[in-house]
């Protein structure tokens, strides 16, 4: 071996087990701990080397790797900076206990170990890219958009699996040598499965071969390439094979990751030049951008994927065109998540345009606090703007745009709530607000909570009380990996006002059994 080989490591650029990939000799990630998005495995960093898959030590370099490579992606492509929920160093854990699964809760990213019953193989979660790079996914989203971790929403539940999903996929087409497999396995037509698409290989079969073939399809756990159209989620069953559409969020996820991928291949078509490897890479790259602003942007509700669906469509227009834009509307028409292709601008003319906001300290306004509260139904609330957090107001159309959410609870009564009965679950109200360059306000939107967005959250806790994953816990800092085991997503949990609220507690990279 050459001295210089010493120091490389060898890690899956793909999952373990997808078609076409192999192990790879790359240099050792470094700096993870600093700057935006940095995080740090648990554990003493081993010396680099080659290791064989099923170490302790491949797994922290493998992980490392995936998550090195993720935190580089979205330095680039978040709308800002990161620091994470739980704070400036997001913690992994290799091994957090035995299971078929990996999580993240607001603490850290969980992955643990199973043994495939028929193969008697190990099967480590954190040895999976696809796996560590969509929960990865899950906390980048919770940091830009902490509101919807707690939203009682199907819809949004699910968004939040399509988000770490799509994560999983574009970071793999960040892989130069990724892009010219799928380009090469396809024939020069990504529309066809391949092992980009296939998510979560190894995990998935293990999956099946433990809980039989309708856990998951064949050859992955999810795949981005499908035929799955929206349907009002309340009106689905609670699960199902995995070949049709269940209300559960890893199943109804599919529509919206599917639409995504549709985009992609849209775009990758559209691209002039003889290198497709390289416009696969740069059409993943347009779609991550459209997709991240309209996460960012979208109000949280019952019908979250429409309101997605039109942001997508704007986010085209302003980035890509209005040909462009028209033909996404007609991929997510096509996907029922739109009735027609074309979309309306969000700002309309305002009725109070001389509003006057400080443009050092919008969201301390009192003056702007009542307006907004004029356009929500009479009841008590929280004002939560973006700039709270820090965010730069965003541009559009010659704005400067305030977005927030006006926060209240919704309290739920009767036997079918379970332990969240007499509990609080947060709805919100979301708005928008345009600001001239003198700081007056020109336009704005309002989301205000409706009878569906009641009603939605009401048909989400129940399922979740049929799947028996709420949980009522002493005080308001459970113990995740206690409740993981027990199956429990959601607890119960009285907050330090006093108020007993129904909380999420951790998401997993597949529904647990």
């Amino acid at each position: 071996m050459k001295q210089a080989d010493r120091s490389l490591i060898q890690v899956y650029r793909d999952d373990p087990a997808a078609i076409g990939d192999r192990l790879a000799a790359v240099a050792p990630p470094a700096a993870n701990a600093t700057g935006p998005w940095a995080f740090r495995i648990q554990g003493p960093a081993p010396a680099a080397a080659r290791y064989a898959p099923g170490t302790p030590e491949f797994l922290y370099w493998e992980l490392a790797f995936a998550l090195d490579r993720g935190k580089r992606m979205w330095t680039r492509l978040a709308p800002r900076p990161g620091t994470w929920t739980p704070g400036a160093v997001l913690p992994a854990i290799p091994v957090a206990g035995e299971d078929f699964n990996a999580f993240y809760d607001r603490k850290a990213l969980n992955f643990f170990r199973g043994v495939d019953p028929k193969t008697k193989a190990a099967v480590y979660s954190g040895e999976s890219p696809d796996v560590s790079t969509h929960e990865q996914g899950h906390a980048i989203l919770d940091a830009l958009r902490p509101d919807l971790w707690d939203a009682p929403h199907f819809e949004v539940a699910a968004f939040h699996e399509a988000f770490g999903d799509l994560a999983a996929i574009f970071g793999a087409l960040t892989e130069p040598v990724l892009d010219a497999d799928v380009i090469g396995a396809t024939r020069d037509d990504p529309a066809r499965s391949n092992l980009v698409s296939r998510l979560a290989e190894q995990l998935g079969k293990a999956v099946r071969d433990a809980y039989g073939p309708d856990a998951a399809p064949p050859g992955a756990l999810r795949d981005a390439v499908n035929a799955f159209r929206y349907e009002d989620p309340t009106k689905l069953p609670d699960s199902a094979p995995a070949n049709s559409l269940s209300a559960e969020p890893h199943s109804f996820c599919r529509v919206m990751t599917g639409a995504a991928w549709d985009i992609l291949v849209a775009l990758f078509r559209a691209a002039p030049g003889r290198d497709r490897a390289a416009a696969l890479a740069a059409a993943a790259e347009r779609t991550a951008r459209i997709c991240v602003a309209a996460a960012d942007t979208a109000p949280s509700g019952a019908d979250f994927f429409g309101r997605v669906a039109r942001r997508l469509v704007r986010e085209t227009a302003a980035r890509e065109g209005a040909a462009a834009a028209h033909t996404v509307g007609e991929l997510l028409v096509k996907r029922l998540l739109l009735d027609g292709p074309d979309v309306p601008a969000e700002l309309s003319p305002d009725e109070d345009p001389q509003l006057s906001v400080p443009p050092d300290d919008p969201t301390g306004n009192v003056a702007l606090a009542r307006a907004v509260a004029a356009r929500l139904p009479g009841t008590e609330g929280a004002l939560l703007a973006r700039g709270t957090r820090g965010a730069l107001p965003e541009q559009a159309a010659g704005l400067r745009v305030l977005r927030g959410r006006w926060r209240r609870d919704l309290r739920l009564r009767g036997r079918e709530y379970g332990p969240a009965d007499g509990a609080c679950v947060e709805i919100a109200d979301g708005f928008a607000l345009g600001f001239d360059g003198g700081g007056f306000l020109r336009a704005s939107r309002v989301h205000p909570v409706e009878d569906r967005d009641v009603e939605d959250a009401k048909a989400f806790v129940r399922f979740l009380v049929r799947r028996r994953r709420v949980a009522e816990v002493a005080g308001f800092a459970p113990d995740s990996l206690a409740l993981a085991r027990e199956r429990k997503t959601h607890a119960v949990v009285r907050d330090p006002d006093g108020v007993r609220r129904l909380k999420r507690i951790w998401i997993a990279r597949r529904e647990v059994s």
